[in-house]
């Protein structure tokens, strides 16, 4: 019991250890740093976790985020060994293995070709946006509801299909409800409610989101209600300064990008956070849930190493 003990108070003291090595920064923030710098392929800066201006190229910090097994915990395998190369055998036909395959992004071989990953208008611009990145929502989101098991073949990625295939599954029918306007009508009782509401709904031993979604309260997780039609409309952060974040992405994204927010315009699926919790899988695979967010924004890293 006493060598337990002394091992629980210690843990603490490593994680301020690894906190004040010098450089030390959480993955997502590393990568955050070098977007905003203009995604250079070669030298930048960011501030460490203790505050101090730090030296980095894309080849020491950046690459090895891609490129090196175990990075973003133990027994995970590296980014490059699924996203290899802009072919069709390449999981989305993607390139990880190289600045220039990055800048390519996702889907090269598509019509048009490439999804940026970094906010970029198109693939090739440089008006980078981390807060619209591809990137940051694969790394930094997990997937809800915890417990779901990544599937590499992304089948189960839109819902375990109680509903009609043809429709898109959860996700589909979620979107469509959004898309026709969001009301509270039939649909919301009997379809969208029910999704999250239900426990084991979308997988075994999975809660429902509202299980954790309560209320309008800080004790609520993000002080989100999913109990609720008038809940889902408040939205997320709802006790926050300016309040709310649309889950429905009904907000003009121009106004947003400068802080003003708006709840009277139509619905942007494409866009919309819930949809995102839904449906992407968290990247790398195998990433444990953490309730708590501690792990989100990756491991703590100084120059390519854990």
């Amino acid at each position: 019991m006493g060598a337990a003990m002394a091992t629980i108070a210690a843990a603490p003291a490593m994680a301020e250890v690894m906190e004040s090595t010098p450089g030390a920064i959480k993955g997502v923030d590393l990568m955050a740093a070098w977007v905003e710098a203009g995604a250079p392929n070669g030298k930048f800066s960011y501030n460490d976790m203790s505050g101090n201006s730090t030296a980095a190229t894309f080849d020491t910090d950046i690459l090895p985020l891609f490129t090196k097994d175990n990075i973003w915990g133990d027994d995970l395998p590296s980014c490059a060994s699924c996203h290899s190369g802009n072919t069709e055998e390449s999981l989305h036909e993607m390139d990880l293995t190289s600045y220039a395959g990055m800048m390519i992004g996702g889907d090269a071989l598509a019509k048009p070709p490439g999804v940026p990953l970094f906010g970029q208008s198109k693939v090739g611009a440089t008006d980078y946006n981390w807060g619209h990145s591809k990137m940051k929502l694969r790394l930094r989101d997990n997937r809800m509801p915890p417990g779901i098991e990544f599937d590499i073949t992304e089948e189960n990625r839109d819902g375990p299909c109680k509903i009609n295939k043809d429709n898109g599954c959860e996700v589909g029918a979620f979107g469509a409800w959004t898309m026709a306007g969001a009301k509270n009508d039939d649909t919301f009782k009997n379809v969208i409610l029910p999704m999250l509401t239900t426990e084991n709904y979308w997988g075994e031993d999975t809660p429902s989101c509202s299980s954790c979604h309560t209320g309008i309260t800080e004790e609520s997780l993000h002080e989100m209600d999913l109990t609720s039609y008038e809940g889902l409309m408040t939205g997320g952060d709802s006790l926050a300064k300016p309040p709310g974040i649309s889950l429905l992405a009904n907000y003009d994204t121009r106004k947003a990008h400068k802080g003003q927010r708006t709840r009277d315009l139509p619905n942007d699926w494409d866009h919309s956070t819930m949809r995102h919790r839904l449906r992407d899988n968290r990247m790398p695979p195998g990433i444990e849930f953490d309730i708590t967010e501690e792990n989100r924004d990756g491991p703590i890293l100084a120059h390519g190493m854990r």
